[in-house]
């Protein structure tokens, strides 16, 4: 293969490759997005897979009511136990897409309290990890610069959705 565009597993190069015009910046930013998926996806693997047992009781509890076996308050922890640990999951995921800083800070201090942590061997030093990662201020910066960019993209978006309804009156006229 002497020509590179002969290698179908070379990465698109000009109009479809990434738009970063500096190469230290886009390296910068993927060591970035690598550091914050590992603790983040750890979250939501847990949230996830500790959510299924308090859904099952959840699903399982109006059988078990009609025997009269349990009380409302085993209902309400249980709700609380599933409620957290879908936040966690929740919290885990805005973090590896690295959508929403509070919300993944939140995740990752839910995980830390020992009596809803999912697991609780795992779920605390995680969460203690991800804390930690989202502590870093290049982490902090690259949630608010990808939050720029999402406003920028639906600010432009708007603006053509609003042009081309105008054009749209304009022609009806």
């Amino acid at each position: 293969m002497s020509n590179p565009s002969d290698n179908p597993y070379e990465p698109p190069v000009g109009e479809y490759g990434p738009d970063i015009a500096d190469p230290d910046l886009a390296d910068e930013e993927q060591m970035i997005r690598r550091r914050v998926s590992r603790p983040g996806t750890a979250l939501l693997i847990l949230g996830a897979t500790y959510s299924v047992f308090p859904a099952i009781y959840l699903v399982g509890t109006p059988w078990i009511l009609l025997g009269n076996r349990v009380m409302i308050e085993d209902i309400l922890v249980v709700a609380a136990f599933f409620f957290s640990s879908i936040a966690i999951a929740v919290g885990g995921a805005k973090m590896v897409f690295m959508e929403s800083y509070s919300i993944a800070k939140i995740g990752a201090a839910l995980a830390c309290i020992p009596l809803i942590s999912p697991f609780v061997l795992w779920g605390i030093p995680f969460g203690i990890w991800a804390l930690i990662v989202l502590r870093d201020p290049k982490v902090k910066a690259a949630f608010e610069a990808k939050a720029r960019k999402s406003l920028d993209a639906k600010a432009v978006l708007g603006n053509t959705e609003a042009q081309s309804a105008r054009r749209e009156r304009q022609e009806e006229e």
